[in-house]
């Protein structure tokens, strides 16, 4: 993106910018979660390829992050100054890397689906992106926030926007340790290459939802500071 059009990105809204790239990092993760939806109903996707695809996605997040970085006002009044910014910036750029580094397991060797599996890892990939995508509803929350200068009934609500986010985020953390759990009662099922593959991925998974929490609780961040 050209240097002057961010600039004015930022003089319609400091968040406008965050928004842009947030729509990139979604763009990450609809693609890991459905590499991982393909694996679950048995499909046999080109993994290889779509592991090169998401790294491609991120590539492109982080193509708008750097714009960011290098085009943020300073000296220039804005709602929540720069340090808060880029604290907010890094935490969308982690979930992208975490959506590519999804797809790169993958890539090394994919998740030996068992039948016990299948439903309760679908629920878990479920909950992980409405985290993920509750959390982004809070982010699109930020303009009306200025309006209203962080408080009233709008940061009310926000507020209870950011508790259902965690609340998403507890739900992952019990579906984690319940599929890990029915991991090991199969590990005789699967070859210890095939039962790293499963306790990694669900890891990785995990902290999906583990930094779309930590990034709708530095919004509610935002609002105890003003």
């Amino acid at each position: 993106m050209p240097v002057n059009a961010m600039a004015r990105l930022f003089g319609r809204s400091p968040f406008v910018p965050l928004q842009l790239h947030l729509d990139k990092v979604a763009d990450c993760v609809e693609a890991a979660f459905s590499l991982l939806e393909r694996i679950r109903e048995g499909e046999d996707p080109n993994v290889e390829e779509t592991a090169r695809e998401i790294s491609k996605l991120e590539h492109k997040a982080d193509l708008v992050k750097n714009d960011i970085r290098n085009n943020l006002p300073r000296g220039l009044f804005l709602a929540i100054d720069r340090g808060q910014l880029l604290e907010i910036l890094g935490l969308q750029d982690s979930i992208a890397d975490k959506a590519e580094d999804i797809g790169i397991l993958m890539s090394l060797r994919s998740a030996k689906m068992l039948d016990s599996l299948v439903e309760p890892f679908g629920e878990y990939i479920k909950e992980n992106k409405d985290a993920f995508h509750k959390a982004r509803d809070v982010m699109r929350e930020l303009d009306a926030l200025i309006e209203s200068g962080f408080g009233g009934v709008e940061a009310t609500r926000v507020v209870e926007m950011v508790d259902g986010v965690a609340e998403a985020e507890h739900n992952c953390d019990i579906m984690q340790r319940k599929l890990m759990k029915l991991v090991l009662d199969h590990e005789d099922e699967l070859s210890v290459g095939h039962f790293f593959v499963w306790q990694r991925l669900l890891h990785e998974i995990a902290g999906i939802s583990n930094y779309s929490e930590k990034l709708a609780n530095r919004v509610r961040m935002l609002l105890t500071l003003k």
